[in-house]
């Protein structure tokens, strides 16, 4: 059997219902769907959900928190900051190493230092399916060293008359509120989505009871019409806008504007069995930082700090689809620009600092521009296939230094991938080779050596299994990989930027079994493990390399049947001994020793009609617990809040949400 590794959760919490679709054609469908290195989960915005949505994985597009959602998958950790900014790791690596994209499209942060990530201006809800690459295992979308992130709509197409929607409210400890909805009415000529959110929460308190600044607000929009007036044309537009506010527990200022203005559009052509895509995309990132407005502020003298950076991005792709039997070829180019600048100075008061800075001009920091081309293909006979594809990018960097146009770099990366499957009944076994090459990112080479830095290299083999039959599955995954030049910053008054080489080698293991039609039971473990490999800048060979997260394991046992489920659900990290302080990367440096920790965490709902209700109980326990590459507390005087090792996470929580279809 040809097992499709590319996971199709459905996720029955379900945007609309009672709508109908056509069956997508042949030359419709541009996923590769024989993936084993490729974890997809989607939901379906056309159909009343035929069951509870569980608790998991599976809600990973219904959590605004993304990064601590995608913790239900093996091999993600995470970052905390405070109420904003949390970074997502795989295979402990992020920011340049795991880009994350939405519809074809690559999305940054504005700030210098990262008080806010891709992540903080997505809304999962707004898309439809977000698919994870394992490595570098594809070519089609970037140079990737660890894996991607990829958000997609994905082309809408209706085939009668439809007018739905649904409302999801949800209430939590410390006064955590959602509201979100989303209409969508249409024909076979074309379709109208409307999605919109408001997101609150106040500070929350760990496991001792001590208030951690983290309050956060969130208001998110977009709208995505369609037209599809030929079986072979497809068109879209897209708008989407964002806004927020957040207070952060790692630094001396918080994040009082997070706005986001994105436009897009997309285009799919039929020519019989192949078919032409494109993409054009426009993203502003308008971001503010106080010191103020999210906590008193010590009022002396030119206390007042205010900084505004801004960053653009727009671009173009171009991808053909090639059928020619069990061979799928696919063919394209893209060219994008990536503007950084800023604004900032500090007064004697907050309203004297605002204007001051609203009143400035931006400056430059960096123009970042890349073109690449792509060629990528799968062959698929019978009990096996060949996968396989290479990329060619220019990048040329631009850095400027008091809006003033100081260095200019070019460099060209190349990656490359290949890989066999083979199916064999209910498993499918795989073993790949990638080569991917990536150039330091903003936050690299702003860095003290910044523009000296190498090309990075990985070069990597990936080796897995999954088993899956009607009530089970169980999927295991091996890699290891050498990392010529490895980018690693070392932290102090001026944080440096250097070259070193490292090695890394790991996995994941999940299972999960049905039994009865009623007992669910899962679990799952992952690890990592980094060294680094050469005598530089006061790193030895052997020493560990810094920012590798420590052992994790899950384990999930319940009940489940299609109108209600329970479950029981456990999370531990083991303790990390190798660590290297004062040595990190774009997202943050070692710490130290970091202890163990489990939580557990119990959840419920229940399905009539077309009500849903759902209920959890997190960190049931209340661990006083933090991740191992979280950010350090900062103390915050005005606030009585002394510094902390780390960033500690929620203590014991709960949470109710309703959720109506219409």
């Amino acid at each position: 059997m040809r097992f499709s590794s590319v996971i199709a959760s459905s996720l029955l919490c379900a945007t609309v219902l009672n709508a109908s679709s056509d069956t997508p054609s042949k030359n419709s469908v541009v996923v590769l769907d024989k993936i084993s290195v490729n974890s997809k989960i989607e939901k379906n915005i056309l159909d009343e959900p035929t069951k509870v949505e569980i608790a998991g994985k599976e809600t990973i597009l219904e959590s605004p928190d993304l990064a601590k959602s995608l913790l239900n998958v093996s091999g993600f950790s995470m970052t905390r900051k405070g109420g904003g900014g949390s970074e997502i790791l795989y295979r402990s690596q992020g920011a340049g190493r795991l880009p994350i994209f939405i519809d074809n499209s690559l999305l940054h942060g504005g700030c210098g230092g990262r008080m806010d990530t891709a992540v903080t201006y997505i809304s999962p809800e707004n898309y439809r399916s977000v698919r994870i690459i394992k490595g570098p295992q594809d070519v089609r979308f970037g140079a990737l060293i660890s894996g991607a992130v990829l958000f997609d709509r994905d082309m809408l197409r209706l085939s009668e008359t439809t007018f739905n929607g649904n409302l999801n409210a949800l209430y939590g400890s410390f006064d955590r509120r959602e509201t979100s909805v989303n209409l969508l009415g249409g024909n076979d000529l074309g379709s109208l989505q409307a999605t919109g959110g408001i997101y609150k929460s106040g500070d929350y308190k760990d496991g001792d009871g001590n208030n951690v600044h983290s309050k956060y607000s969130k208001k998110t929009g977009a709208l995505i019409a369609t037209f599809t007036p030929l079986d072979d044309t497809a068109l879209s537009f897209s708008a989407d806008f964002g806004s927020g506010k957040a207070a952060y527990a790692d630094r001396a200022m918080d994040g009082v504007k997070f706005d986001r203005t994105s436009f897009g559009f997309g285009l799919e052509q039929g020519f019989g069995e192949h078919q032409l895509n494109m993409q054009a995309f426009y993203h502003e990132i308008d971001h503010v930082m106080d010191n103020f407005s999210l906590r008193p502020n010590i009022n002396k003298g030119n206390s007042y700090n205010y900084s505004n950076p801004k960053r653009e991005i727009k671009g173009i792709r171009a991808e053909g689809v090639l059928n020619f039997g069990d061979l799928t070829g696919f063919i394209g180019a893209s060219y994008s620009t990536d503007e950084h600048s800023s604004r900032n100075g500090m007064g004697s008061s907050g309203g004297i600092v605002t204007n001051l800075v609203s009143s400035m001009p931006y400056r430059k920091n960096a123009v970042i521009d890349y073109t690449s081309g792509f060629a990528q293909g799968e062959y698929i006979e019978g009990d096996y296939g060949i996968f396989s594809g290479v990329r060619i990018d220019h990048v040329s960097i631009d850095k400027y230094n008091a809006g003033q146009l100081a260095t200019t770099k070019d460099q060209n990366p190349v990656s490359a991938f290949v890989r066999y499957e083979r199916y064999l009944n209910d498993l499918t076994l795989y073993a790949g080779l990638g080569h991917a090459q990536r150039v330091a990112d903003f936050w690299e080479f702003s860095k003290v050596g910044g523009m000296d830095l190498n090309k990075e290299k990985n070069s990597q083999i990936d080796l897995g299994s999954v088993l899956k039959n009607d009530n089970s599955e169980v999927s295991f995954n091996l890699f290891a990989s050498k990392i010529d030049d490895y980018i690693m910053l070392r932290y102090g008054t001026a944080t440096s930027a250097f070259n070193t080489d490292v090695m890394m080698l790991g996995g994941e293991l999940d299972a999960e079994i049905l039994l009865q039609d009623l007992f669910k039971i899962g679990g799952g473990a992952s690890y990592t493990y980094g060294k680094n490999l050469k005598n530089t800048n006061g790193l030895r060979d052997g020493d560990p390399l810094p920012q590798i997260s420590p052992l994790a394991f899950k384990f999930l046992v319940g009940l489940e049947q299609k109108s209600w489920f329970a479950n029981a659900q456990f999370y531990a990290n083991a303790a990390q001994h190798r660590y290297k302080e004062g040595y990190g990367n774009a997202i943050g440096k070692d710490l130290g020793y970091s202890d163990d920790f489990w939580t557990v965490g119990l959840y419920g709902g229940y399905k009539y009609k077309n009500y849903q209700f759902l209920v959890a109980a997190e960190n049931l326990n209340n661990a006083l617990y933090s991740y191992h590459n979280s950010k350090n507390g900062s103390a915050i005087s005005t606030l009585d809040i002394p510094a902390t090792t780390r960033v500690y996470e929620p203590g014991r929580s709960f949470w109710i949400k309703f959720k109506a279809h219409f």
